[in-house]
């Protein structure tokens, strides 16, 4: 059996605030050099924040795919330009999704939101299941580094943030909410709303990722219970995921159709289309 690669922390324990990812473009774009050690200090000075900070920093703007190698990819051009305070709810998903999709860039949470998906949790009940899974897939991780990379999750999603102005990035997504003192609940169909753009962009994503550019249909039966599932990963019910996938073929003119043949329901495509065509019309 092939083994699984697993990434866990790298955030130097500090969950991504919402004004950092402002600063991190700004700075990137004007000097792809700005997280290269021997200018950490210069990139001190710059953003305001202190060199744990800036290492977090480098950290999530890699696993959020805002840059890639020496470059801003797409994604982090278009937030920069369009969207440069994340004042779009569909900003934050998207860097939601991209934080969630692959278990080698940032495993807990493609875990937590793919595998584990509580209703209902404490920190223990967290820890307890990565635990046995990496038991099982014979992964060695210290206790103390799963525990602050659990910390760090909750507190990214908790939206208990009160007045506090330094509140982490995707606590507005509604997305986990604090019960009680060990207790929190994940808001499944009661998160931030999606536009149907941004569905049609995630789901063109996972296809590129899970199928191919020459792929004809795709398995409701995957969006739903795959491995990297859709309706888990943006915390969806069925009811919400159906009114998405209904509104498919006029968003795309017919290239996206749902049918349900013998009980088989796919979405079958007969043209892929270009997610760069899809953001410009999130941001539009």
């Amino acid at each position: 059996m092939e083994k699984i690669k697993t990434s866990f922390s790298g955030h130097d324990k500090f969950d991504c605030k919402i004004d950092w990812i402002t600063k991190g473009l700004e700075a990137y774009k004007e000097d792809n050099t700005i997280f290269i050690q021997s200018n950490i200090e210069k990139t001190i000075a710059r953003l305001g924040l202190g060199s744990n900070m800036v290492k977090s920093l480098h950290h999530w703007m890699k696993v959020f795919a805002l840059i890639e190698g020496e470059k801003l990819t797409l994604l982090g051009k278009t937030i920069l330009d369009k969207d440069p305070y994340l004042e779009n709810s569909d900003t934050l998903w998207i860097l939601h999704w991209n934080l969630v999709k692959y278990i080698e860039k940032a495993s807990l949470y493609n875990l937590f939101f793919n595998k584990i998906y509580p209703h209902k949790f404490s920190k223990d009940d967290i820890f307890d299941y990565i635990t046995s899974w990496l038991s099982e897939n014979k992964i060695k991780l210290s206790p103390t580094t799963l525990n602050a990379d659990i910390d760090v999750l909750i507190r990214m999603y908790n939206n208990n943030h009160g007045k506090n102005h330094s509140m982490s990035l995707l606590s507005e997504l509604n997305i986990i909410t604090k019960l009680s003192q060990s207790s929190y609940s994940l808001n499944i169909n009661a998160v931030t709303p999606i536009s149907d753009e941004l569905f049609l962009y995630i789901l063109c994503d996972y296809i590129e990722m899970q199928y191919s550019s020459s792929a004809t249909s795709l398995s409701i039966d995957d969006i739903q219970r795959g491995k990297l599932s859709i309706q888990k990963s943006l915390c969806m019910s069925e009811h919400t995921l159906y009114s998405k996938i209904d509104k498919l073929s006029k968003l795309t003119e017919s290239r996206f159709t749902y049918s349900e043949t013998a009980g088989i329901r796919q979405i079958y495509i007969s043209e892929h289309i270009d997610k760069s065509l899809i953001l410009n019309k999130i941001y539009g």
